[in-house]
């Protein structure tokens, strides 16, 4: 038996290859389409079903959101209590999630148990009810929760800063308290059968799949009746203008500030290279950011910054809480650290020390069958390239100190600004 000598740092190696691979593809016979990862070694399998529902496609606030949390409250044959145990005795689990554009849900089981399972998740796709009991239970928790939040400087920070980043979009759409009293059953039964019906359906399967897996989906839902796609959808136009806003919260012992603007979008040539930028800027735990504000100036716990990729729209943005008595010290840090990046060229050792975290965050990333399902779905929805994952490769690697110099001059101007505590920004 081999010895690790662990005085002895092992070798490095250089990321080509992430032996990314493509799922297969199939369509069941009435057109609902199926991409699946045979990868797995465990007898475990993942189905999701993924709908054009976010909240985005909802005409009142919380409509999206509710629907998707009701979808597991009750059928025409099981109370929700019944589907839960139902799910627990074999030893599967279900999960639903919203984002600004999708709606999901996911189904973990052993493959011994699917032919049990998989009837239940057709019952919550085709027949749920929406119990009223069960919709006030969560209305009231909801509600309560939500006052909550408004209490807190993060929630009025990121709130505000969606508002007039997304201002003219379906994506600036917000919760009031009011909210709460406008939304019904009747809402989420209509967003249910529009938006939930197997027409606006997208299936993922992920794991140890056995070979009558295709032929169990073909039964339980190759077979319905799916009814005209209807594409009534805009998103609108955006009406951004740049702006900053301090918003007050007396007594708050820190200020929230969100930061940033819209951006390019992930099909966008120079993506890459402002993704780049941005692990520089704040993306990850030896950024600039994190290393002048935080473990410099003790200024903050946390502070980063992001590309966030919806389907119709991008931002980039630069979040952190800090305490109230360095929250102006703490924004011209911030606004030193983009003037730096404006005015001198990146190191070459700090951009390939960059490169390597993001090469090996994608290896990281695309670590087994559910992992890899994951970044094929950015592939789909966005509509990339097949080979996009090696294309990126390529275009970290060829990112050089002055493309990183000419992208900040170009794109970190004109930010949004939004502090939220006892102090004002200027």
């Amino acid at each position: 038996m081999e010895v690790l000598n662990r005085n002895i740092a092992p070798n490095f190696k250089e990321i080509t290859d992430i032996g990314f691979q493509l799922p297969e593809q199939k369509k069941l016979s009435n057109g609902i389409p199926i991409f699946a990862y045979n990868l797995g070694s465990q007898e475990l399998v993942k189905i999701e079903f993924v709908f054009e529902a976010g909240t985005k496609h909802q005409e009142k606030p919380l409509v999206a959101s509710f629907t998707n949390s009701m979808l597991k409250e009750g059928t025409n044959t099981k109370n929700s209590l019944q589907i839960a145990n139902a799910i627990d005795y074999y030893g599967a689990f279900l999960e639903t999630e919203i984002n600004a554009d999708f709606g999901t849900i996911s189904l973990y089981t052993l493959n011994k148990h699917l032919d049990k399972v998989l009837p239940i998740l057709k019952e919550i796709l085709c027949d749920s009810i929406f119990p009223e009991k069960e919709f006030k239970q969560k209305l009231s928790i909801k509600k309560q929760k939500f006052i909550i939040n408004q209490e807190k400087v993060e929630t009025l920070a990121s709130v505000e800063f969606s508002k007039l980043i997304y201002e003219g979009t379906r994506y600036a759409q917000h919760t009031e308290l009011f909210s709460f009293d406008t939304i019904s059953v009747d809402d989420c039964i209509q967003f249910y059968k529009k938006h939930y019906n197997l027409n606006n359906a997208t299936v993922f399967v992920a794991g140890k799949i056995e070979a009558n897996l295709h032929s169990q989906l073909e039964n339980l839902f190759g077979k319905e009746d799916l009814s005209p796609k209807t594409d009534d959808f805009a998103i609108g136009n955006s009406t951004y203008n740049p702006s900053t806003h301090s918003i007050e919260k007396k007594d708050a012992i820190q200020t929230s500030f969100r930061i940033g603007k819209p951006t390019l979008g992930i099909s966008h040539p120079d993506y890459t290279k402002l993704k780049v930028l941005n692990t520089i800027f704040g993306g990850y735990f030896g950024s600039r950011l994190m290393t002048n504000i935080r473990e410099e100036k003790g200024y903050t716990y946390g502070i980063g910054s992001a590309l966030i990729s919806r389907m119709d729209a991008s931002t980039f943005i630069i979040y952190t809480e800090v305490g109230s008595d360095v929250t102006q010290l703490a924004l011209d840090e911030i606004r030193k650290e983009i003037k730096t990046l404006q005015q001198v060229p990146v190191s070459a050792e700090e951009l390939k020390k960059v490169k390597n975290y993001m090469l090996g965050s994608l290896l990281q990333n695309t670590d087994g069958a559910f992992d890899m399902l994951e970044r094929f779905k950015t592939i789909h929805f966005h509509n990339l390239p097949k080979n996009h994952y090696e294309q990126y490769m390529k275009e970290i690697n060829d990112t050089t100190s002055d493309d990183i110099l000419k992208l900040a001059q170009t794109f970190f101007h004109d930010l949004t600004i939004v502090a939220a505590g006892s102090k004002k920004v200027n």
